[in-house]
């Protein structure tokens, strides 16, 4: 009797999605985290290590699908306009997310009744309050590597994506001679997707030790006295997701919805680590899976993921707002507005400044008069405010990719909603690698 019962669970465990694992570590974690808070602290290890088997595929992984998508075509031109459609949506979705935060934060008030704590944060906000602010010229100088092995260790992935797309664009116009490095990239981008899935074996394990070490660092109290911001933030992602893929679907024709069923696993991944480069190998081959073009999804995904940062855009000016509510210092819809214009340009390729969402708050509230002080109050749930910007970002993005797609013709309106509901099968999907 206790043998069959034991069989028909291991049946039902073995029956599980990945996603459903990774739910469960996730939910595990927050037991452990609650229940055993020191011991969930000493479980930290797990979770850095799970990240960094993500960060250490990343990279060849760009690399390899850049040059293998683009070198298929050797069009410089196609390249351009794919790069000018991507950077058309990026606009439009931040300012979207813009207002979004605006909006949200102006009807919700959440900064009204917080008490003035500092958390602790003083050094924080002093690197914050010091930093210079966001220099564009040099950010798009910057952009052309020095040294591309240096910008690999860094994963600058602006670096990596100008180099890969020269490197891409030479090896097409060679020939024949260029024929076994595209060959290489190839089987680079099978053996890249193959570690991939060895690694999310493991995801569940990983998730389980992040969220472990940051319930038992932090503990559940922390959303207490924030968690009204809390659920502005939350609101409003999920406002602006919905009007965004609503608009998105209008464009390309296409329900873009079940993208986000498609995505469950990298989205959940991204919520869960609150990193986005760990769910970035998994999300592109979940498009790819859903029949968009390779040489789009390894092209805009990464470019995306510095231009294209929706929640960490939405969540700046919820933020700049937010410090001048707890102050009580007005802040009248016409200086939001001038604040707006000026979040447009400033969260333009904030990813690759490491803490830049803090130096572009800083730098904002400085910049209207308000206390660069309120950071502190924020920094005690930042990591559950990072967790839903993260799972934004990467949905935007992978939207992006969907718009940019459509936008090209490389997929029709009814093959995309077709393989949205059936993604491709494993032997497609290597047929999808072939070189045409």
């Amino acid at each position: 009797m206790y043998a069959k019962k034991e069989v028909i669970a291991l049946a039902m465990l073995k029956k599980l999605s990945l996603a459903s694992w990774i739910i469960i570590g996730l939910l595990a974690g927050v037991i452990v985290g609650g229940v055993a808070p020191e011991f969930a602290k000493s479980l930290k290890p797990l979770g850095d290590v799970f990240i960094r088997m993500i960060k250490m595929i990343v990279v060849p992984l760009i690399f390899s699908s850049l040059v293998m998508g683009i070198a298929g075509t050797g069009d410089f031109k196609k390249l351009g306009r794919l790069g000018g459609k991507a950077i058309l949506w990026f606009e439009f979705a931040t300012s979207l997310a813009l207002i979004v935060g605006l909006f949200a934060v102006n009807v919700m008030e959440p900064g009204v009744g917080v008490a003035l704590t500092q958390n602790g944060a003083s050094e924080v906000v002093n690197k914050a309050a010091s930093a210079h602010g966001i220099d564009h010229i040099e950010m798009l100088v910057n952009i052309v590597p020095t040294n591309i092995v240096d910008a690999m260790g860094r994963g600058d992935m602006l670096q990596i994506i100008f180099f890969s797309c020269l490197f891409a664009i030479a090896a097409a116009s060679t020939g024949k001679d260029g024929r076994q490095i595209i060959d290489l990239s190839k089987d680079l981008a099978h053996i890249m997707f193959k570690v991939t899935h060895y690694i999310m074996y493991v995801s569940p394990i990983g998730i389980f030790g992040a969220i472990a070490y940051t319930v038992g660092e932090f503990g559940l109290g922390m959303l207490l006295p924030l968690l009204k911001l809390v659920l502005c933030l939350y609101l409003a992602l999920i406002l602006f997701l919905v009007i965004v893929i609503s608009i998105a679907s209008f464009l390309t024709k296409t329900n873009l919805f079940p993208l986000l069923k498609v995505l469950k696993e990298p989205l959940v991944l991204a919520f869960s680590t609150a990193a986005s480069e760990a769910a970035l190998p998994i999300a592109m081959e979940k498009l790819e899976r859903a029949g968009l073009p390779k040489h789009i999804v390894s092209f805009v995904l990464p470019l995306g993921y510095t231009f294209n940062l929706d929640g960490s855009t939405l969540y700046s000016a919820l933020a700049v707002v937010f410090i001048s509510q707890v102050y009580g210092i007005p802040f009248p819809l016409e200086l939001q507005l001038l604040m707006l214009v000026t979040l447009m340009l400033s969260t333009k390729g904030i990813a690759a400044v490491p803490g830049a969402s803090l130096i572009v708050i800083a730098g904002t509230a400085a910049a209207f008069g308000l206390p660069v002080e309120g950071i502190a109050i924020i920094l005690g749930v930042d990591r559950i405010l990072d967790m839903a910007r993260t799972f934004c970002n990467v949905t935007g993005n992978c939207v992006a990719a969907a718009v940019v797609a459509r936008w090209e013709n490389e997929i029709s309106a009814d093959d995309l909603a077709k393989r949205m509901k059936e993604p491709f099968s494993e032997e497609e999907l290597e047929g999808a690698f072939e070189m045409k």
